[in-house]
């Protein structure tokens, strides 16, 4: 064999053999199980395994598409292999850019930029398209500028400080980027916390209740750029924002929080960020108010915030209306709120009356503990005359009066619930104080209604137990139903509907109040039962119904064939006495009552175009009064012909001589 034919031969079998080690080396050092071999990878890779990429090799993301990019890629994870053996690696970790091309090749996300929109999480709308289509805010961003390592044990998850840092850092004068709806869309639904479609409606802004939503700057530190660089003319690119997110952000994959400080989104009416920036000249002035709001102003007293700050609300978002501090405007204005404040928001109508009722009830509890801090002080001191005061008696006195201070500053609206927590945390103190030193003094009654109201409820309704209103016609007490008999609201109302909707019906109401023959008629119906006995207060001599007299029960007329207390019509005289003409008396009283409270309807008003006298008028005002309790009767005059006709005759009669 010629010499030249051994040549040809052994350089094939080289060629073969080298093409056979290149095609195997490249596939061996193409397998994660390579590339953990280097002990600060192996984190890297532990957390590729458990991530929605783990059946993706490295390289085909790692290496853009295409042979000669592959060979290159090789190439560069040789040299890095190789300095990490040798103790040059100069990197303190392992750092690799990832090409857009990588993640939009065939097979994997190449339909991303045509997909529009998707929500990412729960409620937070994203764009692919325009994200990387575009420039946003001047810079070409990448799949990576979101997509990054910097969550430990997430491989290439959704970094959310890098969208907080783009949206919320030295927002464009032009278009600002941090408005909500960029992102997220207003819950309008019943079965969301709070339904805002009357939010959108009146295009209230977010931030009137939700705040700012930004905690932190996003500054960028200038020692920060020393981690990584040291050399001077680097440095002086720290001036040059465009430079430094070209070169950083869109042509290398660098995290923005190895450089900037990072943003959260959230809200800050939670911390001291709500306060009105007041604190550079007033320190501290609001402390009580705020302490109400977080409901945290207690001393031994469990915190219990108001619903509205753990809703997000400012001070601003109610503190919206402007009055001047004097009567001359120049001198500056403050900003106050009002029950209209809460309207926007909530129902018309209702909040300057729940106001008033709350700083009604709440007026009397704090005249009352106020009283009883002054009376314990007192005894306190008759009580030092010949025993000694104990630092725990101090304490306890102290505790109490911060208590009672708290509410009295802060202002009940701001959270009347804890309010009255915090008074009822006083009260029951200083009554310990009493009987700690013997007291003979008996502490005034305490009223604890409000904590039979359910939570959902009485944040708003709180005093409520206090009101009386008409229902079927008749004086409903809540005081009755909710205080004494612990009745859940929701056994009456419901917000399925319309919030706050009456739900009960007069027939289960009667269920109730008409099951036992024994119960206390005059509880509902007191004023039938005062014209039936005859005290009614229009009279002023008592003149009892005959049948009064004769003993006769209001269940007697009242009671149906099935034994249920019912309203009982005329009928029931005649069968009773069995005799039909009382059934023809019952319908003469019925229509003489109904002519003369005509007659009288008139002349009032025909009174109201004619100059009375202060004498006259007070007569007219007592027959309107007289008036409206015969018809609130609603009997026509059948509890009492006598009592009700003698009232009637003579207000015709009184009538009759102020206007012949």
């Amino acid at each position: 064999m010629s010499l030249f034919k051994k040549i040809f031969i052994w350089t094939a079998i080289s060629i073969v053999a080298g093409v056979l080690i290149f095609v195997v080396t490249t596939e061996v050092t193409s397998q994660p199980s390579f590339c953990s071999s280097c002990h600060y990878m192996e984190s890297y890779v532990e957390a590729w395994k458990a991530s929605s990429h783990g059946d993706v090799t490295c390289t085909d993301c790692h290496f853009p598409p295409g042979y000669l990019n592959k060979l290159k890629g090789k190439f560069s994870a040789v040299s890095m292999a190789v300095n990490y053996m040798t103790g040059v690696y100069k990197r303190g970790k392992p750092h690799a850019d990832i090409e857009d091309a990588s993640c939009l090749r065939s097979g994997c996300h190449e339909q991303r930029l045509l997909e529009g929109e998707t929500i990412y999480k729960q409620d937070i709308s994203f764009n692919h398209t325009s994200h990387l289509s575009e420039l946003r805010r001047g810079k070409k961003l990448k799949c990576t500028s979101c997509h990054s390592q910097i969550v430990q044990g997430e491989h290439m998850t959704v970094t959310e400080t890098t969208c907080f840092l783009c949206h919320f850092k030295n927002q464009p004068d032009e278009v600002p980027i941090n408005d909500c709806n960029w992102c997220h869309e207003a819950p309008t639904s019943e079965l969301d916390s709070y339904d805002h479609t009357m939010i959108l409606e009146r295009d209230i802004d977010c931030s009137k209740c939700h705040g700012t939503m930004q905690l932190g700057e996003g500054n960028v530190p200038r020692e920060r750029c020393s981690m990584c660089h040291s050399e001077w003319g680097k440095l002086e690119k720290y001036n040059d924002p465009e430079f430094i997110h070209k070169y950083h952000v869109t042509e290398h994959k660098v995290e923005c929080q190895n450089c900037h400080d990072l943003i959260d989104h959230k809200s800050i009416s939670k911390t001291t960020g709500i306060m009105p920036g007041c604190e550079a000249c007033h320190s501290e002035t609001h402390q009580a108010q705020m302490g109400l709001f977080s409901g945290t102003a207690g001393m031994d007293i469990p915190p219990n915030p108001d619903h509205m700050f753990e809703a997000g609300l400012t001070c601003q978002g109610c503190h919206m209306w402007s009055q001047n501090v004097s009567d001359i405007p120049e001198f500056g204005h403050t900003s106050i709120a009002k029950g209209e404040s809460c309207e926007l928001c909530h129902f018309e109508g209702e909040f300057d009356k729940r106001i008033t009722q709350w700083q009604t009830v709440m007026k009397e509890k704090i005249i009352l503990v106020e009283k009883m801090i002054e009376t314990v002080e007192k005894e306190i001191h008759v009580y030092s005359k010949t025993n000694e005061v104990t630092e725990e008696i101090e304490k306890m006195l102290l505790g109490a009066k911060h208590n009672f201070q708290a509410v009295k500053l802060g202002n009940v609206v701001h959270n009347v619930t804890y309010s009255d927590e915090l008074l009822q945390g006083a009260y029951e103190t200083l009554n310990q104080i009493l009987v700690k030193i013997k007291s003979s003094v008996l502490p005034p009654q305490f009223s604890t209604y409000s904590e039979k109201i359910p939570s959902e409820c009485k944040s708003c309704h709180y005093g409520q137990e206090e009101v009386t209103v008409e229902a079927f016609d008749i004086q409903f007490s809540h005081n009755i139903h909710v205080g004494q008999n612990e009745i859940d609201c929701l056994k009456c109302h419901s917000n399925e509907v319309s919030h706050g909707q009456t739900i009960i019906t007069r027939s289960e109401c009667l269920n109730c109040h008409h099951s036992n023959e024994q119960n206390e008629c005059s509880k509902c119906h007191s004023i039938q039962e005062q014209f039936y006995d005859g005290s009614i207060a229009i009279t002023s001599e008592q003149l009892p119904d005959v049948m009064y007299d004769a003993e006769i029960e209001c269940n007697e007329c009242h009671m149906n064939d099935e034994d249920r207390i019912s309203k009982s019509g005329i009928k029931v005289c005649a069968d009773c006495h069995e005799d039909d003409e009382y059934y023809d008396l019952a319908v003469e009283w019925k229509t003489e009552t109904h002519e003369l409270l005509s007659d009288i309807q008139e002349k009032l008003i025909q009174s109201e175009k004619v100059e009375l006298t202060q004498e006259q008028k007070l007569i007219v005002n007592k027959i309107r009064l007289g008036v409206g309790f015969i018809l609130e009767d609603k009997s026509s005059s059948v509890h009492n012909n006598e009592l009700i006709s003698t009232l009637l005759s003579d207000y015709i009669d009184a009538l009759n001589e102020i206007m012949p």
